[in-house]
């Protein structure tokens, strides 16, 4: 009786450990019955660093780890590598596993302690609006792809919100301070204030209850969430609150008055900074790791101490907790050698943000010893050009690791988009690279990823990836950004200078010939895979930028026409060019991941009372486009091509810049477009857009493919 009682004890035990385990849960959500697939045991190993190891086969294989993110990756490994299958944010490929699962041994090991995921404006072009149901399926991913350090930046303004209140502020000036829902990556990285609001009590309420919702499930996972410190900047309007405040103004950022820094040697800094900390700690716990940078994007240090304004921004962080880590960005020329001489080595740790181009780590030798992570941000502003330099994230962290000044401080590798659900395939390359020690065949690489992508081996498939590696995903000196497409531009004659956004080009850096060769391979499979979702993704996206890249050609044909006065040619290159952006419309209004409406949908759902639906749908509205209420050098920085935004936003502004130039073509005296009037005109709107398409997206993409490529 009494051995009945331990094995039921037992057997208890292992069901209650099972019903705990994060992986189990996430593989359940992935897929009914797939936990049931994996035996999963985490255990601790002899040697240093993270494990994976897969062994069996059958009815189910063993995954052996030594935490629950190695044991995800493994699982992940295996499931691209024997079972050909893919998970993305850009599409799942996931059949019913076999009966019989194919037979592996394989163990792969990694010194390299770190993957760290996201950007301050991840939160404001991506995440701005997610509910619970998508960070959950964004965790999910994060655990399969390997990432053990993201961010976790919802909810910063309730810390900012209970911190002001102790210190003489009302709520209505706290939110006079706060930004809008989605501006707070900028906030927080000190660039801005007061733009987007106010925030009504009820977004505080529920980013608190989302916020510590995300972090029970990271903390399941044994991620290490990287919380927002206490670097000193501060509202403006401290500075009559506190009139002897040693203050350090910080100018404007794009035009925009940027908040001022307080001192770090002002007994104000220690006195804020010590209820930040107890604040952050009562809402969602205690943390090891804390973002903020000092003077970032040209803040101005106004001549104070910075060696040791640095020391005492990372001593009030050990004050509150000895273990903690201050992680800063290597971005512009930052983190500067006079700042890095006040801190604690083993206490720092520093992202070079875009290694994939401008390799600061080696330049600086591993920046002299400080603990630091090889990043790619592969977008800026959340841009959906297709981009990616494969074959820097192939080498740059295999050779962070062999640098003989370098490799004894790198602890891993990261990923700094300032916005996903774009470009699976760099995500992908990237979170495989912490994980291995030699350069990647790209070529083999690409192939493979194709067959796991969309489930088939496929000749034309392999040829088409191989293609778009020679293209638009290669490595090119000088180009550290997608084309960006030229119906996003705000319209003008530049020509081969024109740009949506104020520092990045419209000029294809790849033979757009060769690249519509590769769509065309590509969509030799459409007929057998247009079911798959992963392919229906990928088919609207190729002929998307094959659409973009024609733009470019037809806008410069324009161009050339009306210089030449040629009435005829400027006819048919401007119907040409117009053309294209309703076509383009058409196909991107087929899939729901470049509906507009889905983003705007996000954002109205935040909120059951209207007046807030408007308030959260403007900010939404604004970012992608005019970006602020005044123009601006950020306007259209977060330029999208989405179905429904080119028909209503991009289209008239090019329709009514063209009738102007025919009006002076044909020597009318006109004045020039106002298209700042047309862009706020769509910002200040409410009207709908459609969230289902109804329509196949393979066949449109088919369709639009074969109306040009002739």
């Amino acid at each position: 009786m009494k051995k009945h009682f331990v094995l039921l004890f037992f057997l208890l035990l292992v069901a209650v450990a099972e019903a705990a385990n994060p992986v189990k849960q996430m593989l359940e959500r992935l897929q009914e019955g797939l936990s049931d697939r994996f035996k999963i045991e985490i255990r601790s190993s002899s040697d240093e660093g993270d494990y994976f190891e897969l062994y069996g086969g059958g009815r189910k294989v063993t995954v052996r780890a030594n935490n629950y993110v190695s044991a995800a990756f493994g699982i992940n490994w295996y499931l691209k590598y024997y079972c050909h299958a893919h998970v993305s944010f850009c599409g799942d490929q996931l059949p019913q596993l076999p009966v019989d699962l194919p037979q592996v041994k394989e163990r792969h090991a990694t010194k390299l302690s770190d993957n760290f995921y996201m950007n301050y404006c991840t939160f404001s072009y991506t995440t701005a609006f997610w509910n619970w149901k998508r960070w959950e399926r964004e965790i999910d991913l994060m655990a399969l792809s390997g990432i053990n350090m993201p961010m976790a930046m919802v909810g910063v303004e309730a810390v900012w919100r209970n911190t002001l209140l102790k210190f003489g502020y009302t709520l209505p000036e706290v939110k006079e301070f706060l930004c809008g829902p989605a501006y707070f990556g900028w906030l927080l990285m000190g660039n801005l204030e007061n733009i987007g609001g106010p925030l009504p009590d009820e977004w505080f309420k529920e980013q608190i209850v989302l916020q510590k919702k995300i972090l029970a499930r990271m903390r399941e996972y044994g991620m290490k969430p990287v919380f927002q410190g206490f670097f000193g900047m501060v509202p403006s309007s401290l500075k009559e609150k506190y009139p002897e405040a040693r203050l350090v103004e910080q100018g404007l950022w794009n035009s925009l008055q940027r908040p001022p820094v307080l001192n770090p040697a002002d007994p104000l800094f220690e006195r804020m900074a010590k209820v930040w900390y107890a604040e952050y700690e009562k809402l969602y716990g205690k943390a090891d790791l804390f973002g903020g940078d000092l003077f970032h994007e040209g803040g101005k240090t106004g001549g104070i101490d910075v060696t040791d304004a640095a020391r005492r921004v990372q001593t009030a962080m050990k004050r509150y907790n000895p273990d903690a880590t201050w992680v800063i960005q290597a971005w512009l020329g930052n983190p500067k050698k006079e700042l890095l001489a006040g801190l604690d080595r083993k206490n720092t740790l520093i992202v070079d943000l875009a290694a994939e181009f401008w390799d600061n780590w080696r330049k600086r030798k591993g920046f002299d010893g400080f603990p630091w992570l090889w990043s790619h941000i592969s977008n800026y502003g959340g841009n959906i050009g297709l981009h990616g330099r494969l074959d820097a994230i192939a080498t740059g962290p295999v050779d962070g690791q062999k640098d003989s000044a370098a490799s004894p401080s790198m602890k891993g590798t990261s990923s700094t988009p300032e916005g996903i659900e774009v470009n699976s395939v760099v995500f992908d390359l990237l979170n495989e690279m912490r994980w291995r020690s030699e350069h990647l065949d790209l070529d083999v690489w690409l192939k493979e990823y194709s067959v796991r992508r969309y489930g088939v081996e496929d000749e034309n498939l392999k040829e088409a990836w191989t293609i778009f590696h020679r293209t638009a995903y290669g490595t090119y000196t000088g180009h550290r950004r997608p084309s960006e497409s030229v119906f996003c531009a705000p319209p003008s004659l530049k020509r081969d200078k024109i740009t949506a956004s104020a520092w990045s080009q419209c000029r294809i850096f790849y033979d757009p010939e060769l690249f519509a060769q590769g769509v065309g391979l590509f969509l030799q499979s459409a007929d057998r895979l247009k079911q798959t979702s992963t392919y229906q993704y990928d088919a609207v996206d190729f002929v998307r930028q094959y659409l973009a890249d024609l733009g470019r050609e037809a806008y410069y044909n324009l161009v050339d026409a009306y210089r030449a006065k040629d009435t005829k040619q400027f006819d048919y290159w401007s119907e040409r060019f117009l053309q294209l952006i309703k076509d383009q419309n058409e196909l991107l209004s087929t899939h729901e991941c470049f509906f507009v409406g889905r983003w705007l949908d996000m954002a109205r759902s935040k909120s059951k009372q209207p007046e807030l639906q408007d308030l959260y749908e403007h900010n939404a509205r604004m970012l992608i486009g005019t970006w602020t209420e005044t123009l601006s050098p950020v306007r259209d920085y977060a330029h999208k091509e989405w179905g429904g935004l080119l028909k209503d936003y991009y289209l008239p502004r090019w329709t009514n810049y063209i009738a102007y130039l025919k009006g002076t073509l044909e020597g009318r005296s006109l004045t020039v477009p106002d298209s700042f009037q047309v862009e706020k005109a769509w910002v200040n709107a409410h009207n709908k857009y459609v969230l289902e398409a109804g329509v196949d997206p393979v066949q449109t993409a088919k369709r639009m493919y074969s109306k040009y490529h002739i």
